[in-house]
């Protein structure tokens, strides 16, 4: 299990590993055991979380209570509530955490090479900050996801990269694309402080660790939990 925001001992911020099983959400609920269990072991309150139903875009959706289990059509939350945690699976998508202490504000965003370019990060501060935060207090952590040693794309999606194209690398072997250096661009384009950006730099291709979607090819995708939310 991976910690995040190890200095603010108020949150928690984990990402659950292949060994604590898929955590993908199914209409059979096959995985609802899996997360009950890595909900408990870390303290969660299940009746408490909120997921997103990604969809691979861009919209992100302020929370102001419990009364919704799963919010559809979206690939980020923001709560101020300390009643609340807030969740996105992910599969070689790179979870963001983000944690306001001034103001007590919280967030996650589910970042797909879509939804980064369709600008999900700045969208997710634009969020956070309309509840009252201001830029340089916005701490940020980055999680493992697929680098760009793996991170392959084909000439017919290239154009869809035209804004950061010094994140592009041509090899013999194919074109290749640093998702994690352009969430960093748009972090620090947000506003954001370097300083107040942490990273986990594991590529999840690479690492058995985790779940890959492009590494595994399963029929079912399967998928880590990421959640943030206050403590007790």
């Amino acid at each position: 299990m991976n910690n995040f925001f190890e200095k603010y001992p108020e949150i928690y911020a984990v990402l659950s590993e292949k060994e604590d099983g898929s955590m993908r959400m199914l209409e059979d609920r096959r995985n609802e055991e899996n997360r009950k269990n890595f909900f408990r072991k870390n303290g969660i309150n299940p009746d408490g979380v909120i997921s997103a139903d990604l969809v691979h875009g861009n919209n992100i959706v302020i929370i102001e209570d419990d009364s919704l289990n799963v919010i559809k059509d979206t690939d980020g939350l923001v709560t101020s509530s300390k009643n609340i945690s807030l969740s996105v699976t992910v599969s070689d998508c790179i979870p963001i955490f983000f944690f306001d202490p001034e103001k007590n504000i919280i967030a996650i965003a589910h970042a797909g090479w879509r939804g980064i370019v369709n600008d999900i990060i700045i969208k997710t501060i634009k969020k956070i900050k309309k509840l009252g935060s201001k830029e340089e207090n916005i701490k940020v952590a980055v999680g493992p996801g697929i680098n760009s040693c793996h991170f392959e794309i084909k000439e017919d999606v290239l154009n869809e990269f035209d804004n950061y194209k010094n994140f592009i690398i041509r090899r013999e072997d194919g074109i290749f694309v640093d998702l994690k250096g352009i969430i960093k661009k748009q972090l620090e384009e947000s506003g954001v402080r370097m300083d107040n950006i942490e990273s986990d730099d594991e590529c999840t291709y690479e690492s058995e660790k985790y779940f890959s979607y492009r590494r595994d090819k399963p029929e079912v995708t399967e998928a880590m939990i990421a959640v943030i939310g206050f403590k007790k």
